[in-house]
């Protein structure tokens, strides 16, 4: 079972002149994705998304977003941190990487404050006595 959080973020801006594309080819890429099990969870959150079915409180698989997030913060760095676009002719793609900048960072505080907390040999012990499988006295 994986850990779920709300989305926790308003995500909408940008959305016919570079959001919605952008987020279309992540699900391209996301063959790079090594595990077919998060791969599958990562492309129908993906498909959820651009049908603007993902709200704040939307609960989402917490790997999921952290695989979100680290494709948002790459396409932020290449539309808008490293600087190399021409303002005069690409001027919808630095915007739309500078919305991501703010975007990665929303994401990143919002995933940091509710980071999964690793299992304790307490918290399998509570889990097991739910069994009646604990050993202890």
């Amino acid at each position: 079972m994986t850990n779920q959080i709300k989305f926790g973020i308003n995500f909408r801006g940008h959305w016919d002149t570079y959001t919605h594309s952008e987020v279309a080819n992540f699900i391209e890429c996301a063959d790079g994705l090594g595990d077919n099990e998060l791969r599958g969870r990562y492309i129908a959150f993906l498909n959820i998304f651009l049908d603007k079915k993902v709200k704040p409180s939307t609960l989402v698989d917490y790997d999921v977003l952290e695989v979100f997030l680290g494709d948002i913060d790459n396409r932020a760095d290449i539309d808008y941190r490293e600087g190399h676009r021409d303002e005069e002719y690409e001027a919808d793609l630095i915007a739309g990487g500078r919305y991501f900048d703010q975007i990665s960072k929303k994401l990143e505080k919002h995933l940091q404050a509710n980071k999964p907390k690793p299992l304790t040999q307490a918290d399998l012990v509570e889990a097991f006595d739910g069994f009646g499988l604990s050993r202890e006295e």
